[in-house]
């Protein structure tokens, strides 16, 4: 009887031992994880009346993300976004996925994909014209007024790399925000590097929200804040293997 007990003993510490192991492999620390990336895709040209492609090809690195939580597109009318409409994506093949819409009516409009995979969100947002209506300027990167102009500080290595973010002067919860940073090397403009916003609230899981190049070193990309608060925005700067920067900043969004 002894003997088996122990046997049964030995058994449960062999498997709590694997248990351990297995468990306890520590993350390295500081790593950042590789950002999800989303691209949308839309006709060049849109008619009213005429259903229309659209895709967003979701990649991590080089692998391209087919197992996404979600996938959906947001589209509205130019200063109607109270009354836009969500429309949810499949997944085809290769990490694109794609919805027809059809836009009813002449304009500028915004489409916005929100992508949840692998613990990130990602909310990249394009602007499409449809019908012959012409697009007003919207005003951002340097000529956007009332701005404020955020520069934090910045860590890593690749020579001598500024990070200057710039938010409007006030911030609302649930309205579109469009962020720029403008990103210098050694008092150069920085262009065709990777630019990404890491932006979390009071510690929870981080949004990551791709920005896109509108001139050499400025990058803009818009954001919608869903809850008031003082939120910490990491700019994360990279190009090739030499430039790996990031700067952290807070914007109050009331």
């Amino acid at each position: 009887m002894k003997k088996i007990l122990f046997s049964i003993m030995a058994g449960l510490l062999v498997l709590g031992g694997c248990s351990q192991s297995e468990e306890e492999k520590p993350a390295k620390n500081g790593e950042v994880p590789q950002i999800i990336e989303a691209v949308i895709e839309v006709p060049e040209t849109m008619n009213p009346g005429e259903e229309a492609a659209l895709a967003v090809t979701v990649k991590q690195g080089d692998e391209a993300v087919t197992d996404a939580d979600e996938v959906k597109f947001e589209i509205w009318q130019e200063g109607q976004k109270e009354n836009g409409e969500m429309i949810e994506a499949k997944h085809g093949s290769e990490g694109k996925y794609t919805a027809d819409h059809t836009f009813t009516e002449e304009g500028l409009y915004y489409v916005q994909s929100h992508v949840t995979a692998r613990s990130q969100h990602t909310m990249p947002m394009v602007s499409v014209q449809v019908g012959e209506a012409k697009a007003e300027d919207s005003g951002t990167g340097h000529d956007q007024e009332n701005e404020s102009h955020e520069e934090g500080h910045s860590h890593g290595h690749g020579g001598e790399v500024s990070i200057e973010l710039q938010a409007p002067d006030q911030i609302h919860a649930n309205e579109q925000t469009q962020l720029s940073a403008l990103v210098d090397n050694e008092g150069e403009p920085l262009a065709d590097a990777k630019v990404k916003l890491e932006i979390s609230l009071n510690g929870a899981t981080p949004q990551w929200v791709n920005m896109s190049e509108t001139e050499p070193g400025n990058y803009t990309a818009g954001h919608q804040f869903t809850n008031a608060g003082t939120y910490t925005i990491t700019t994360h700067v990279e190009k090739g293997d030499d430039i790996h920067e990031h700067s952290e900043t807070e914007l109050t969004v009331q």
